[in-house]
């Protein structure tokens, strides 16, 4: 076992980046077509594209598609495909069925619907879902990753020509089982009997490497001297044998994957800077298991995991193999090299500090550093104690987020479980467990194993543990929370990003996101919504509105006991925003309306900017609801801000919803760049800006004006963005709870701020503020985001006006079909009076409730009139539940709110 050196204490300031899946852009080809499907002759039942992965990476399919057209056609259509294709792998997307044939394909990893021609045609594989609308001009067209024209018709194809003719009974198959890549359909594909493989299907091995000789002078062991993984991996991120050819190197097989195996050296060094683990790459799984004693020979690696958007990853190193003859068995049943235990060194506060910024030319690791610790470990066997959860499991291989240690030596443990980042610490010492020789569980934040043991392995900008050997899952049982009701004379304002809600969603998620609104949220007044889709969700056409996402939310609120709600938003123009294509996501207000007035200004437009100024309540809007610039280059393919008016209990607030510049492009903070690029905050900071002048503009009109900015700002209380709407006078709300409860999101284990709610001092000082947590600390979640609540203490200062009115009451008779006592209260005027009167009804014996009432003050019952004329007469009519059948008597007392801008 390697000994490792007690750490140091010293703190780097670093930020989280963006978790993409891996990608590797042009290595996914088409490589066989298959039209003649249940055609006369035919042996299969249906046709087929097959798709194939010749790159070194793994690729997430989610939202790409392949596409098809006619020999001439210029109307293409498609099959949507998710998934993932690992490096080497085949992928099946069976089509339409024929007639005929008598064989059915492999299992499919797709399905769709598409007719092919069984003689000429073109099909396209395009890294979105929109439909292509080329017709001569689509091998080149953007979003398309590979092009097949076949077939002596086909007037598009890569390359000098189409391929050659398929018939019922070939198919058009790409050479070298899929590997060969010109560019030249005419040269890369021939017609022969069509083989359809799928996912299943034993990986190919496009390397070409000639293989490594077992003897001789090869360069990286010349002479046959022994060269070990220590001396492979090196005391530095990157192996000093880079690219050299080595032989004969020792090791145990510890742990085998889809794409080789990784083996340990059962005879270590004394120098804990030097991993004794490595990972033998073959592009397929190897005829090994764990225990076997090996020899290998192959080339040395330095491989950076992620293809083209991987460029911020570490380095692993590898030894890559051509053919299975370059691994010698010399035994099997050996015991396993003894599991590295990690302990109180791992480090909990230094992701990395150094002379350079790119940690892959320091000339050494350092121990105190995260990076480097978990470098000096790679590809060896390490057991995790105490292995506490401190995110969600999510994705295919069940990546789990851990700490060592039951988070000991955490800088800010959540309450319920987690870890929570500051402007100095990014908590260096998680891992992410994933599915290794055995399957993580779906656990919780706050769920723990005793004992977690597998190998370091570094992926997704994150070091992994892949799991050979778990402990029972210990579930902490972590519930979904419940903010408080708001009083009678709270406003309460809600923040909530729904994630890409549309109705393709299926009503599951909208009862479940109306149940948290209305239950956990306690039907706050207002709703600032984020990623309200429009009708028919990522479908990319002409449709912007939202009118059929907002009324299937409404309903699914009403349905669960909420308020009848209302909305305003503004349709964005078509794919300008971010976000899905074709779903055009966009800010909401959903609002009560027995509770507050939305002042409606109009104007208000995609693309026209509402204004401040001054009107005869100090300071108005030029169109509410109306956006913040919305021509401004800082909003450009991001969403604009949606600026609001509304008045409660006679108090103006002005709301403006956010949702900013995504972290998408950062460089990672587990990443070789430290401290990391944030280039998307550029952006952030433009954004910032804009918005915080706005309410400055509100501000320099009325200085005690009420405003709030909400929104998913996706950054962070200490960021610069979040910096600069502080400037303006606003308070981050989030900032009154205790620091290790500050967080709205949990992302790869470190729970953190992306969701806020502002607020100018008149506001925050009158406020009570809370984070929901009913999401994402949980692996099944309605949203990845939490939603926030503040309530706003804003008690109507009221006046009597009894006295402008004369009061006729009717006597009440019982309705058998409403099973009320109705009856009528008269009003006549004596002067005129402008706005809202409420119309209070004291004295009602316990037990009779008016059924009609629009809202309660001080536990009272009461009817509004509104803008009442003098010498008119107002009839208001009267609903009385009343099961015991008392007299009910009552007195009116009319009030009318001192208003306050």
């Amino acid at each position: 076992m390697k000994s490792i050196p007690k750490l140091s204490g010293i703190a780097l300031a670093c930020l989280v980046a963006w978790h993409p899946m891996s990608e590797a852009a042009g290595k996914v080809v088409i490589s066989q077509v298959y039209g003649g499907g249940g055609n006369n002759g035919a042996t299969y039942k249906n046709d087929f594209i097959e798709l194939f992965n010749a790159g070194d990476v793994a690729v997430s399919l989610n939202n790409w598609s392949v596409q098809y057209a006619s020999a001439t056609g210029s109307s293409w259509q498609k099959t949507s495909l998710s998934g993932v294709i690992q490096p080497k792998q085949y992928f099946l997307v069976q089509q339409a069925a024929g007639t005929g044939g008598t064989v059915s394909l492999p299992t499919p990893d797709a399905l769709g619907t598409l007719a092919l021609s069984g003689t000429a045609g073109k099909v396209a594989l395009v890294n979105n879902s929109a439909a292509l609308n080329c017709g001569t001009a689509c091998a080149t067209a953007a979003g398309v990753e590979d092009f097949v024209g076949f077939g002596a018709t086909a007037n598009q194809y890569e390359g000098a020509g189409a391929t050659a003719a398929p018939s019922n009974s070939t198919a058009v198959i790409r050479n070298n089982a899929g590997c060969t890549d010109s560019n030249n359909n005419a040269a890369d594909f021939n017609a022969a009997a069509p083989t359809p493989r799928n996912s299943a299907t034993p990986l190919a091995d496009c390397s070409g490497v000639t293989p490594v000789p077992p003897d001789g002078n090869n360069g990286g062991n010349a002479g046959g001297a022994v060269v070990r993984i220590h001396d492979i991996q090196g005391s530095k991120h990157r192996s000093n044998m880079d690219g050299q050819t080595v032989s004969h190197v020792p090791g145990i097989v510890t742990l085998v994957t889809t794409t080789g195996f990784f083996m340990q050296d059962a005879q270590p060094d004394n120098n804990p800077l030097t991993s004794e683990g490595i990972f033998v790459y073959l592009g397929g799984k190897p005829a090994v298991v764990a225990g076997d004693a090996v020899e290998v020979s192959g080339v040395v690696k330095e491989y950076r995991p992620g293809g083209a958007g991987g460029a911020g990853n570490l380095t692993t190193t590898e030894l890559s193999v051509s053919n299975i003859s370059q691994i010698s068995k010399i035994s099997s049943g050996n015991t396993l090299p003894a599991a590295v235990v990690l302990d109180a060194n791992v480090p909990t506060q230094i992701i990395w500090q150094g002379a350079v910024s790119d940690v892959e030319q320091a000339a050494s690791l350092n121990l105190s550093n995260g990076l480097d610790y978990f470098e000096s470990l790679e590809g060896m066997r390490v057991q995790v104690n105490g292995a506490q959860v401190v995110g969600p499991t999510r994705y295919t291989s069940n990546e789990t987020p851990i700490v060592a240690n039951y988070r000991a030596g955490a800088n800010l443990q959540s309450p319920r479980g987690g870890v929570v980042i500051s402007a100095n610490n990014a908590n260096p010492q998680r891992l992410i467990l994933a599915n290794g020789a055995v399957n993580v569980p779906v656990a919780n934040v706050g769920d723990s194993f005793q004992t977690a043991v597998g190998v370091i392995d570094y992926n997704y900008a994150n070091f992994q543990l892949l799991a050979t050997s778990l402990t029972p899952l210990a579930q902490a049982g972590l519930q979904p929370e419940t903010t408080r009701a708001a009083r009678s004379d709270e406003l309460s304002l809600g923040s909530f990003n729904v994630e890409n809600l549309d109705p393709s969603d299926g009503a599951a998620k909208f009862d479940r996101l109306a149940k948290q609104i209305v239950g956990n949220l306690q039907a706050p007044d207002i709703v600032g919504l984020m990623e309200i889709q429009d009708s028919n969700g990522a479908t990319n056409d002409a449709v912007v509105n939202p009118a059929v996402t907002m009324s299937q939310l409404i309903n699914a609120i009403r349905a669960v006991g909420g308020p009848a709600y209302d909305y305003r938003q503004i349709d964005p123009v078509a794919n300008q925003d971010g976000g899905e294509p074709g779903g055009n996501i966009r800010q909401v207000f959903l609002f009560n309306p027995a509770r507050v007035q939305f002042v409606d200004r109009a104007g208000g437009a995609a693309l026209t900017a509402t204004a401040v100024q001054p009107c005869a309540e100090i300071a108005c809007l030029s169109a509410s609801p109306g956006r913040i610039d919305p021509t401004n280059s800082a909003f450009a393919s991001s969403r604009k801000p949606l600026a609001a008016e509304f008045m409660f209990n006679g108090h103006k607030l002005f709301v403006i919803a956010n949702h900013f510049n995504s972290k998408g492009g950062d460089q990672p903070i587990m990443g070789h760049i430290q401290p990391p690029l944030l280039s998307s905050e550029i952006q952030r900071n433009q954004q910032a800006t804009i918005v915080a002048d706005f309410v400055a503009q509100i501000r320099s009109l009325n200085p005690n004006a009420k405003v709030a900015v909400l929104g998913d700002l996706n950054d962070y209380q200490f960021s610069n963005p979040l910096n600069k709407l502080k400037a303006a006078g606003l308070v981050d709300l989030v900032e009154t709870l205790p620091e290790n409860e500050r967080y709205t999101y949990v992302y790869e284990g470190n729970s953190q701020v992306l969701d806020h709610i502002l607020a100018t001092e008149t506001l925050s000082r009158v406020a009570d503020y809370d984070v929901v947590h009913v999401n994402s600390e949980f692996a099944d979640q309605a949203s990845d985001h939490e939603p926030e609540v503040a309530r706003f203490n804003l008690p109507a200062l009221y006046s009597d006006v009894s006295s402008n009115f004369a009061q006729q009451k009717t006597g009440l008779t019982y309705n058998l079909q409403s099973k009320t006592y109705n009856g009528s209260l008269t009003l006549s005027a004596t002067a005129a009076l402008t706005g809202k009167v409420m119309v209070v009804f004291k004295g009602l014996p316990s037990g009779v409730v008016l059924a009609n009432a629009q809202g309660y003050i001080n536990g009272m019952p009461y009817l509004t009139l509104s803008n009442p004329a003098a010498a008119s007469k107002s009839v208001l009519n009267l609903q009385f539940n009343n099961p015991a059948k008392l007299p009910i008597s009552y007195s009116a007392t009319l009030l009318q709110a001192q208003l306050d801008y």
